[in-house]
């Protein structure tokens, strides 16, 4: 008999709600803090749309998914697939291990979840223009979501990226999107600090101010960021919940969660179950970059979320929203920090850490895709190293 190694949702299994975890917080002894500084909290309003404050600030434990947002899901690959990592097993250990296949939907990355409803109320909050800033992923992943729901598009990424990550920019430049390195001369932002050597390579903070400074400097336009706020990690939800079903489909359920820094919206659905003690004994592990050590070497504070000060403060794990971290291939995780809602969690002992260099987890990825045939992005191969050592122990 033939062993089950991939399992699906049909598309009428897909889900019709996100999960937000904030509400449930609270059973880690306290609340989310909440953002400081009134002004900026205030002036959110003219780089961001309403709906998405809306969502940054709801205290619903379930959020519905629009279907213009679902159809749009839908059509770019969703449901994926829940596989189960047979190759790796007989390679490695009796562990059983199963991987989420978030890589086959068009843009090839995870960031798509958050993309599409971020246009999708964008466009219907009556904005004509999103401006992004961030890694090359990102920018993919919205320049598909702005051609979904008719709006222009100006993405702001990492100057080093534009040759570093050209696939990406390809893509974009197919989606008619108006791409521009950053440190630029399109914002004063970028041109107080062009020509300093420190940030000629750019970093995601550094973009994603010039990305809310053009933002507010155009009538119609709006912001848009793939990670950090409440809202992005509660449409990462949607892998996580299609995941769980996934299991259930099998009569399982994992011992241990795994997933990195940059995907961690992933995992708040399982997270859930541990505060509300449906699986208290489930391990949820993040994988962090070496390079850019925010969960253990950053300070748990109030910090800006980006490097020119226009967002309000936050508190999180932050290397300091001036930090420029060297450059390392896993581009999406250039960020001097990390969002709230993880740092929240890591601070209550509910999420543990895993900290790798770039060149062990380069080594593993490749053990991956030759053994298991799928070659994991470069944010994935920190969880698949992650994942790989847990197996071991």
């Amino acid at each position: 008999m033939a062993q089950l190694r991939k399992i699906l949702l049909s598309t009428d299994e897909f889900p019709k709600n996100w999960y937000n975890i904030v509400p449930n917080l609270a059973k880690t002894g306290k609340k989310l803090a909440e953002p400081k500084d009134a002004d900026r909290i205030n002036r959110m309003k003219e780089y961001i749309a309403p709906s998405l404050i809306a969502q940054e600030k709801t205290g619903a434990t379930e959020v519905p998914i629009p279907e213009g947002v679902r159809t749009n899901l839908i059509w770019v690959g969703r449901p994926t697939p829940l596989q189960h990592a047979n190759r790796i097993e007989a390679y490695l250990t009796p562990a059983k291990i199963y991987y989420k296949r978030e890589d086959i939907v068009y843009s090839t990355t995870s960031k798509t979840n958050t993309a599409i409803p971020q246009a999708y109320y964008i466009a219907n909050d009556g904005f004509e223009k999103v401006v992004g800033g961030g890694g090359a992923q990102w920018g993919s992943a919205l320049s598909i979501a702005a051609c979904y729901y008719g709006l222009k598009c100006d993405f702001i990424v990492p100057q080093s990226y534009l040759q570093l990550k050209s696939p990406h920019r390809i893509l974009m430049e197919v989606n008619r999107v108006n791409v521009t390195g950053s440190p630029s001369d399109a914002t004063e932002v970028g041109k107080k600090v062009k020509g300093e050597k420190k940030y000629e390579t750019g970093n995601v903070s550094l973009s994603m101010s010039e990305a809310i400074e053009k933002a507010m400097g155009e009538k119609k336009a709006a912001f848009s960021f793939g990670n950090f706020f409440n809202f992005t990690l509660l449409h990462q939800t949607i892998s996580g919940i299609e995941t769980k079903k996934q299991f259930e489909l099998i009569d399982k359920y994992p011992d241990v969660v795994i997933t990195s820094v940059d995907d961690f919206g992933f995992a708040l659905p399982f997270v859930a179950d541990k505060l509300e003690g449906k699986k208290p004994d489930v391990k949820i592990v993040v994988a962090q970059s070496k390079y850019v050590p925010a969960l253990t070497e950053g300070k748990l504070g109030f910090d800006y979320a980006d490097y020119a000060e226009l967002t309000p403060q936050y508190r999180f794990h932050s290397l300091g929203h001036t930090f420029d971290p060297p450059m390392i291939h896993a581009g999406e995780m250039r960020y001097h920090g990390v969002p709230p809602i993880l740092s929240h969690l890591v601070e209550a002992g509910v999420v543990e850490i895993k900290t790798y260099a770039q060149t062990e987890c380069f080594k593993t990825g490749m053990e991956w895709a030759r053994i298991q045939g799928v070659i994991p992005s470069h944010e994935t191969q920190y969880a698949v190293k992650a994942a790989m050592d847990e197996a071991l122990e």
